[in-house]
């Protein structure tokens, strides 16, 4: 076959959109910023022109994954190792001890062994993340204030003698500690503000410089933690785990990743979304159930992360009765209006309704929770605050088990109930039930924690199902809490997309990337390499 029309082609192309390969033979160079204490929110309230120019030209999330627990020193560890805290070990605040970076080095030191020649700088206001973290930088500086740190960046990076050059601002976090995280407080946001100006001007920098034409520069800026409006610091809470991450440089697409848009990840964080099929088949999860614990609990915790779609009436989101009369044995949990609600059965047909006061179809993810205890009370839990409840009038003899061998997902416990069919719509994160009534406490503590099997939690030996639907593919839905209850997916209509689409464990690998080296299977890193952009691609044709 005669190539030379291809050639011709790909040559034409190349001229009509500006590329040349003189841009692949650019030096290579990258700027990362971790800002501590900025909130996911703050780039939609705050006045941020250098955050904005930087977004325009990048792969960013302002809602990705900090890690728990949301502390600068455990930020910092997974920002610069690629792993999280199971595998980094650094989990207190202000402190590195119990760190486990013989095995999981910073990037700083890959860098080093791989690419010997590369000069890197870090520049920090926490002391020890240059003689912990990046103690094989070449150029290291602790600097007392945000200024300071500003302006040796700005020194380094007009000069010629850094590849890779790590800045740590801690304003926003020093700020939000005395004021509270909130967008209200005039000092919070200046305190932003402040920081998005010393950016706008490192970007100045590094465009002024002689030999820019000739570089290929990665921009990174991250947050490594966010704050609560009170400024208490629980490093636990949506606001704090949130955390804002822009990837900005010429080798990476321009868009705002959104879970909606992206594959479930091999590793990650993923949910299970159930849809309504167009045929009317039923979709559903269910959970093998006879001759276990979770078979007529007399005490339960049931906890579930979910987001609901587009229904109707009243199907169930997870039970094991036939919910065509809420006076049949055993318990549904079910859309009651654009809120929730149990419903709950013994043999004799005494029923209780126990609703939340909330809507939960807003479109947002919302973290559900029903504690039992057959004697005593129910309580309904919505984002960790009681938003209902009842005392009970059920005696030790009476008997709380239907009839049927599972719990559903997306049905009730004959996996053929008609109220808003085929079955409630909507996406699965986190999935546990507990055979005790755990305290309002214990399940604010814990609700955002990820391998609750591997915590500390104080209820471990309860657990009898954890679903963490991180399953990229098949039918089976591994249960995690030690039971071996594991579930079957059954139906057509279903997807699997990753819970955050980005996070902390992703900055690693992307300067990896960026520098050209490649990220070895056997150093066990979480983080994804993020798409490039690719202007053409050639093909050989037989």
């Amino acid at each position: 076959m005669n190539y030379r029309w291809i050639f011709w082609a790909v040559a034409l192309y190349m001229i009509a959109t500006g590329f040349s390969f003189a841009q692949t033979a650019k030096t290579k160079k990258i700027l990362v910023i971790g800002v501590d204490g900025m909130i996911y929110t703050a780039l939609d309230y705050a006045t941020t022109p250098g955050l904005d120019k930087l977004i325009a030209d990048a792969s960013y999330s302002k809602e990705g994954y900090g890690g728990l627990p949301a502390n600068s020193t455990t930020g910092w560890s997974t920002l610069l190792t690629g792993v999280g805290v199971d595998k980094h070990g650094v989990r207190q605040a202000n402190s590195f001890a119990g760190n486990h970076l013989d095995q999981y080095p910073s990037l700083v030191k890959r860098i080093k062994s791989q690419l010997p020649a590369i000069r890197i700088a870090s520049i920090v206001r926490e002391p020890e993340i240059n003689t912990v973290l990046n103690s094989d930088a070449d150029l290291k500086y602790s600097q007392g204030s945000d200024v300071q740190v500003f302006d040796q960046a700005k020194e380094v990076l007009g000069g010629q003698s850094a590849d890779a050059v790590f800045v740590q601002f801690s304003s926003p976090k020093e700020v939000g500690l005395l004021h509270g995280y909130q967008l209200r407080k005039a000092d919070y946001v200046l305190a932003i503000q402040q920081v998005d100006t010393y950016i706008a001007q490192l970007l100045d920098v590094i465009q002024s410089r002689a030999t820019y034409a000739d570089e290929n520069w990665a921009i990174f800026v991250v947050s490594t933690h966010g704050g609560s409006e009170s400024g208490l610091a629980t490093n636990s809470t949506m606001e704090e785990l949130k955390v804002p991450v822009i990837f900005s440089g010429a080798d990476l697409d321009n868009k705002e990743l959104l879970t909606t848009n992206m594959v479930a990840k091999e590793n990650s964080d993923n949910f299970l979304t159930i849809n309504k099929a167009p045929t009317g088949d039923r979709t559903y999860g269910r959970i093998p159930i006879a001759g276990t614990g979770l078979q007529g609990m007399d005490k339960f915790t049931i906890e579930m992360w979910i987001k609901a779609g587009a229904n109707s009436s009243d199907p169930s989101i997870m039970g094991d009765k036939d919910w065509d009369s809420g006076g049949n044995p055993g318990f549904v949990i079910c859309r009651s209006g654009s809120s929730w609600k149990i419903n709950i059965a013994n043999t004799q047909r005494s029923r209780y309704d126990i609703g939340s006061s909330k809507p939960i179809e807003d479109g947002k993810w919302h973290h559900i929770a029903v504690t039992f205890d057959k004697t005593k009370e129910c309580i309904v839990y919505q984002d960790g605050e009681r938003v209902g409840g009842a005392a009970l009038t059920y005696k030790e003899t009476d008997q709380m088990a239907s009839p049927f061998n599972y719990i559903y997902m997306a049905q009730d416990g004959t996996g053929t109930y008609g109220g808003g069919a085929p079955n409630w719509a909507g996406s699965f994160n986190e999935v546990r039930i507990w055979t005790t009534a755990l305290s309002q406490e214990t399940i604010k503590n814990y609700m955002y924690l990820q391998h609750i099997e591997k915590s500390n939690h104080p209820h471990l030996n309860f657990l009898n199902l954890y679903l963490k639907l991180d399953e990229v593919r098949g039918a089976v839905l591994t249960d995690y809490s030690g039971k071996n209850n594991h579930a079957e997916l059954v139906g057509p209509a279903t997807e699997r997309k990753p819970y955050y689409p980005v996070g902390l464990t992703d900055v690693a690998v992307n300067v990896l990337s960026h520098m050209g080296i490649r990220v070895d299977g056997a150093w066990n890193l979480d983080g994804s390499t993020l798409k490039s952009n690719v202007p053409f691609r050639l093909f050989k044709v037989n």
